[in-house]
């Protein structure tokens, strides 16, 4: 099914201005019910037992990172002396991404060592993130079951990077889409204070309001798109770096990273930033292109992608890089589930479920995949991941096809409409030409005909019925 851009455009339009809002004065008005702290609950047990997972393999522990010289030694150091002179403490760009580790040092002062500060920062931000979906979704006039199950989608897609990062975007999203700029100044400074990613947040806000021409709405949100701006500008001040990266060096030598080790490396780049970040998200968010009410055609939606890409130029690592979009595809995949669900008359939550099922397994498997002793994989589980890995990669690539396949269709129906607009044309003018020729032609007959009537009056007379009469 394919429909007109021009009315889902509309739609998307109306869509963001008006439901939603509608639907949060409602939410406003009664407050969250028993049901809402319910799910919450659910969605923090299933944090517990990830992380207690996670755990398990060895995986979340700073002081010992699989990786040898891993950035986790950097924000460790940074959190044992925040202000010290350890050369790791001033290491750029990581020495200017300081809020996880003056919160662990927080915490350290009050008596937690630091691998559990990191622990509780990462329970409580990924809980965070799981409830602020939730919540997000409700915005856009989920039911709690539909919700619930979006933000499993998004929780099972799993990372231990950037917890709290991910957690004020979210928070970002919600309080842009509630319209409250004066906490989005303070929770967008936090996230300059995380990370330098929080601008992709900042240019997606700030370009839907250029892109719309809301221009009173631009200057309302001014103060809090210039405050992470500021509060970089302060970071970079007063905390020295001790190497200097030349900008251009970067680029080049990740695009050298990335794209010249063949197309095997090439292959592996682009599923680990596609497929391996967003699991079955992703194929939800393509159908989302073609199905009404496409949400993706808000610039809040391709803007935020957009930025979100830019990052593989100036930056080595791949997941990490690609969970700041969770919001937009979170709020395509409630959309999507929706749409399917009124084609095949099922609950979005009982397709939603077998989703989650599908890919918590894949979750399962690829953690499996990370320590350095695979032998505790159970047999059934390593038989049955790679299935299981191709059916989300081919959900991707299928879906994919399918709306390059609706674009095709609909450029091919525009080009016939096109010809047949020019035959149309053609016969149009052709019809006029001859209408201008035969009135042409009778002009000049009357003409001559006038000139003849007026010499023969001249020299003879007419009778009563216009007739020469004869002498």
């Amino acid at each position: 099914m394919c429909v007109d851009w021009w009315i889902v455009r509309k739609r998307a339009t109306a869509l963001a201005a008006a439901a939603p809002r509608r639907h949060l004065r409602n939410q406003q008005d009664g407050q969250w019910e028993l049901a809402d702290l319910g799910a919450a609950g659910i969605l923090g047990l299933v944090e517990l037992a990830l992380l207690a997972f996670v755990e398990y393999l060895g995986l979340p522990d700073p002081l010992h990172p699989p990786v040898p010289h891993s950035d986790n030694l950097k924000y460790l150091a940074m959190a044992h002396h925040p202000f010290g002179s350890d050369p790791l403490v001033h290491i750029g760009p990581f020495c200017w991404r300081v809020l996880t580790p003056w919160i662990v040092h927080l915490l350290a002062k009050a008596g937690l060592s630091l691998q559990n500060g990191f622990l509780l920062v990462t329970m409580v931000s990924l809980t965070g993130v799981a409830i602020g979906t939730y919540a997000l979704v409700r915005f856009y006039g989920a039911a709690r079951p539909g919700a619930l199950t979006v933000a499993l989608l998004v929780q099972t897609q799993y990372a231990l990077t950037d917890q709290l990062l991910c957690l004020l975007v979210v928070i970002a999203f919600l309080l842009y889409e509630l319209d409250q700029p004066r906490w989005l100044v303070l929770v967008l400074a936090l996230g300059a204070m995380e990370r330098e990613t929080i601008l992709i947040a900042v240019a997606a806000f700030a370009g839907e309001q250029i892109v719309r021409r809301d221009w009173q709405r631009l200057r309302t949100f001014c103060p809090a798109y210039i405050a992470p701006v500021g509060v970089l500008v302060v970071l970079h001040a007063f905390i020295h770096s001790s190497n200097r990266n030349i900008l251009l060096a970067q680029l080049l030598y990740f695009w050298d990273l990335r794209w010249t080790h063949g197309w095997s490396f090439a292959f592996a780049q682009i599923y680990a930033l596609t497929v391996n970040s967003y699991g079955l998200l992703l194929p939800l968010l393509l159908l989302q292109v073609i199905h009404a009410p496409a949400v993706t055609c808000r610039p809040l939606v391709w803007l935020c992608l957009i930025a979100t890409l830019t990052q593989i130029l100036i930056s080595g690592s791949n997941e990490r890089l690609m969970i700041v979009a969770f919001p937009v595809f979170a709020m395509a995949a409630w959309f999507e589930l929706r749409w399917i669900a009124e084609r095949l008359e099922l609950p979005p939550a009982a397709i939603g479920c077998f989703l989650v099922a599908v890919q918590i397994l894949f979750l399962v498997g690829q953690f499996y995949f990370i320590p350095a002793d695979q032998g505790r994989e159970p047999q059934w589980l390593h038989a049955l991941w790679p299935w299981i890995m191709t059916t989300v990669a081919g959900a991707a690539v299928w879906a994919a096809f399918w709306v390059l396949g609706a674009g095709i269709s609909r450029l091919y129906r525009r080009a016939l409409d096109k010809v047949a607009g020019c035959f149309r044309c053609g016969r149009s003018a052709g019809a006029f030409v001859f209408s201008a020729a035969s009135a042409m032609i009778s002009r000049i007959f009357a003409r001559k005909e006038r000139s003849f009537r007026a010499k023969m009056l001249s020299g003879a007379k007419l009778t009563e019925t216009g007739e020469i009469a004869p002498d």
